[in-house]
Formats: C-alpha cells, structure tokens, sequence
C-alpha cells in the first residue's frame, strides 16, 4: 500500500529548501566561529582591545625578527606595543607610516641584514602591512621620545678612555680607501644582456690582482666607470659592508652586486689603522649614550607595564 503525503507540493518544496538552508547554515557554523573566535578580543591594555588576529599576526612578525614567538612571547610584545603607542602619544610623539624606515634600519642591522631583505622576510611571514607598520611606528616613537628625555645626557671622558684603552686605542678603527668600478647599464636592457656584462664583471675580478695595474684596464673597457677614490672609517660603514670590505684582499674586486647604475664593485686598494681617533672616540661616545638610552627606555617600559591595567578575557 503507498502512503501518499500529507504535503502539498509547494509546502514540500518548502521544507527541502529549509532543509538545504539547515545544511548549509550548519556547514557554515565552524567556519563563522572560528572568524569570530580570531575577531574575539584577547586582552585590553589600559582600555585598549588586543584581538587574537592581532596576537597571531604578532607571533608571525616575531618569527621574521627571529625572537621567540609564541603565543606569551607575542602577547608581551603586544602588550609593549601599546604601552609606548601611548606614551609617545601623551607627549606628542607621533610618527608617520613613511617614517619607519629609521627603526627598520635598526632592526636589520642588528640582524647583519639590509632592510629591504629584512622587510621581505616580513612580507614572507604573512605579516599584514598595517600590522608591521605599527610595530615599526610604536618602537620609533617610543625611542624618540626616550632619546628627547635624555637630551644633554653625554658620555664621561672617564667612561670614553676606559673603551679606548679595552679596544686597543687607535688600532680599534680602520680606514678604507677603496673605488668603484660599475659596469653601467640601463632600464631597457634585457635579462640576456644583464647576464653577458655580470660575465663581464666576473672576468674582470677573475684577473684584477692590484688597484694601479687593475683600475688602468677598468678604464679601457666599454660601458665601464671608475670612480673616484674613497676614504671611508669603519666606524661609518655598515656592518655588512665592513665584513665585506675585511674578506676582500688588498687589491681584488669585491662580487659585482646591482645597484641603480649597473653592476657595481669595490676594488679595495689600501686598509690601514686610523691616523687619529676623533672618529673612534665619537663612535664610543655615541654606543655608551645609546646603551645609557637602551637602560631607560627598559626602566621606564617596565614602570608602564608595572602600572597598566591588563584586562585578560
């Protein structure tokens, strides 16, 4: 015996819409309380909401710094961020998203990077643009401040003789005269062309064993520019830089690398100990005043965090 349905068709109809919606609003559910549960605020910092999206973004950033980033190590930093927004905030410091770039070279220095490689790390990571622009912002705004508060504070001539004399005095600085030989080229030229002047580069480094003889044979080359000589302290180079101009011999062409020119290199033609100390002096002065500025800013971090109100939810 068939039963028939109770149902109309319309109602029928009905229902298995309602059952497709049923479906689909229960599939949807975990996907629409994890977005809720990533949107939850974490925290809140004197009133300021910390979210886990921005806990999260924050691990990954601390991952292309290379510092311990889990998810306490993330919501300290966190937790600083906003302190130092505040307090530059509340004594006028503020600082543009074009600005960073100070506090970016500061970072990748201590990393022995450069900045844009340090930046693509970043990009890499997944590390949101906003998110990574308000580190940069907070840490920059937070040193300017600290840097103004301390503003007269000097280093002792005690303090400066006593790194001389741990360094080794004058021996502690060299000085570089090095030239630049850059095989040119322009924005039009192709990846094949680009590739024939690095062989060209190369071949030139393979035979440069002296600047008097290699620089004259640089000049006779097509496309080919020497500079003029450069003396440069390495208090005043890069530490990149410094290691690579160290590793090079008296006399050879350090690797060709790309620059707004062409392919550019350094031939390194005499290292010799400073003839006086102005510029190491200077350079000691300025490390026991940053050291002294590092001291600060960690006291008074430290006080900020001692009297914030943390609010965990």
């Amino acid at each position: 015996m068939i039963m028939r349905s109770c149902f109309s068709p319309a109602l029928r109809h009905g229902l298995v819409r309602l059952g497709l919606l049923a479906v689909l609003v229960a599939a949807a559910a975990p996907i629409a309380l994890d977005h809720a549960k990533a949107q939850a605020i974490a925290l809140a910092v004197n009133g300021d909401p910390i979210t886990n999206i921005d806990i999260e973004q924050r691990m990954k950033l601390l991952r292309a710094l290379h510092r311990p980033a889990g998810r306490d190590a993330a919501v300290e930093s966190m937790i600083s961020d906003r302190l130092m927004y505040h307090e530059a905030s509340h004594y006028g410091v503020t600082i543009k998203d074009n600005e960073i770039g100070e506090q970016v070279s500061t970072d990748a220095n201590k990393m022995k990077t450069t900045p844009a490689a340090l930046l693509a790390e970043i990009e890499h990571a997944g590390v949101q643009r906003d998110h990574f622009i308000g580190y940069f912002k907070s840490e920059l705004g937070f040193a300017v401040l600290v840097k103004a508060l301390n503003k007269g504070v000097e280093a002792s001539e005690v303090q400066v003789r006593a790194e001389l004399a741990k360094g080794g005095g004058k021996s502690a600085v060299t000085d570089y005269t090095i030239r630049q030989v850059v095989f040119t080229l322009s924005p039009e030229d192709s990846p094949a062309t680009i590739g024939e002047r690095a062989k060209q580069a190369e071949a030139l480094r393979a035979k440069f064993s002296s600047c008097p003889a290699g620089l004259a044979y640089a000049k006779t080359l097509q496309g080919v520019a020497v500079r003029e000589p450069l003396t440069r302290s390495s208090t005043s180079l890069s530490v990149p830089l410094k290691e690579l101009l160290d590793k090079t011999p008296l006399g050879h062409l350090t690797p060709p690398s790309r620059s707004a020119s062409g392919l550019e290199m350094v031939a390194v033609c005499d290292k010799a100990a400073a003839k006086d100390d102005t510029e190491l002096r200077k350079t000691i002065s300025d490390r026991l005043l940053q050291a002294h500025i590092d001291e600060d800013a960690k006291a008074r971090l430290k006080d900020m965090r001692s009297r914030a109100v943390i609010e965990k939810r």
